[in-house]
């Protein structure tokens, strides 16, 4: 019943019964607090502003390395990576100062190049994990490394039986299959010469076993004139290669001491805001309008991941991983060894063939070459 639509002397008259007065009072109250209750469900207040503060970047494969194309590495990765390189000592396998003298090879080959003093040897050594004994040569002088030099890693795999006494054989023909060569490259820029960069260019270009070519920049220099030539070169001819930051203990460690964590999660994101600035460069720098995708690694071959493991560098194992995956020697989801599925695919006979085009056409195009080549630069890079 609908109490006020009854008439007002009916009204009067029900109102001044006590009794009826008690129940539509309680029947109001009773409508009340159903209409609150209803409408804190449907409109709840809003919740009071949170002062929690965002989670810091904490040091992983993510936060070091900014991947555009491939995974972070899984833990396990990384570990198969690190085993697969220090199980036994690099074998030194060949010097050429010439691209006709690299051997014909059946190997997986990736190549090391950077300006000089870049911290190329460094990193190398501490890829094989012989920090104690030297096998890339590290110096302060400019253009230490005259010759292309190949360091065969055989992830424990045992060498061929040694040549008899007074037989000589090649280190490289003993070299076992399932491993890979790195090829430490001269450096460009200041200290370097034009004849190691025309033949670098040779190689980048013309071998068969190469199957990518690392670029280290210097993080706390950045992107040099030479570093942009040589990359854009290598995209336009469509060579695989990957920009390695090296020295990025100098932004993540600047001090003596391990940063906070605040600090060092700061370090972190200007880390990765240099890392866009790089693509961005470079986009600009190939002028033909695409967004071109690009994992940058980042790396230190000074300062260890943390107390406990001093002998394991700064995002080297992520390097090391790169190169396994660039010579299609990755682990298995278990971390073991892949079986090794070996196609002839005539590398040799291919070589050979290329080597000898290129000797007849060496004094045509010299002079083309050197117009086009970024490493033939003989002047410091001061840019």
């Amino acid at each position: 019943m609908d109490f006020l639509r009854l008439p007002p002397p009916l009204r009067r008259s029900l109102l001044s019964q006590p009794t009826i007065r008690t129940y539509l009072h309680r029947l109001l109250s009773t409508a009340t607090h159903t209409t609150t209750t209803n409408n804190a469900f449907t409109n709840p207040p809003p919740p009071p502003p949170s002062t929690a503060q965002p989670a810091h970047l904490t040091l992983s494969p993510s936060t070091l390395n900014a991947y555009q194309i491939a995974l972070p590495p899984h833990p396990h990765q990384l570990k198969y990576a690190y085993t697969f390189f220090t199980a036994t000592p690099p074998l030194f396998l060949f010097s050429a100062a010439h691209f006709r003298s690299f051997p014909l090879s059946p190997h997986p080959e990736v190549a090391f190049l950077g300006r000089s003093n870049v911290g190329k040897s460094s990193l190398l050594n501490a890829l094989f994990g012989r920090t104690s004994v030297k096998d890339a040569h590290v110096s302060k002088k400019p253009g230490k490394t005259r010759t292309m030099n190949g360091f065969g890693i055989s992830g424990g795999l045992l060498p061929g039986a040694a040549p008899k006494q007074g037989e000589k054989e090649a280190a490289w023909r003993r070299f076992p299959r399932g491993g890979c060569v790195v090829v430490d490259m001269p450096g460009y820029g200041g200290g370097s010469q034009e004849e190691w960069g025309r033949e670098a260019m040779k190689f980048l270009e013309g071998r068969k076993q190469l199957r990518r070519t690392f670029v280290l920049v210097d993080a706390e220099h950045g992107l040099k004139n030479t570093d942009i030539q040589l990359l854009t070169h290598l995209r336009q001819q469509g060579i695989s290669h990957q920009v390695v930051l090296s020295k990025v203990d100098k932004l993540l460690y600047p001090g003596a001491k391990p940063p906070g964590p605040v600090r060092l999660s700061n370090n972190l994101l200007k880390l990765k805001d240099l890392c866009a600035s790089i693509r961005h460069r470079l986009n600009e720098e190939a002028g033909d309008g695409r967004k071109h995708a690009l994992d940058i690694l980042c790396c230190s071959a000074e300062k260890g991941l943390d107390e406990r493991n001093r002998h394991r560098k700064l995002g080297v194992d992520e390097v090391r991983w790169a190169v396994l995956s660039a010579c299609g020697l990755e682990c298995d989801e278990q971390g073991q060894r892949k079986k090794m599925w070996v196609q002839d695919v005539n590398i040799v006979e291919k070589e050979e063939d290329y080597v000898a085009e290129r000797e007849e056409e060496e004094e045509e195009d010299g002079e083309e070459m050197l117009k086009y080549s970024p490493m033939v630069s003989t002047a410091a890079d001061g840019r």
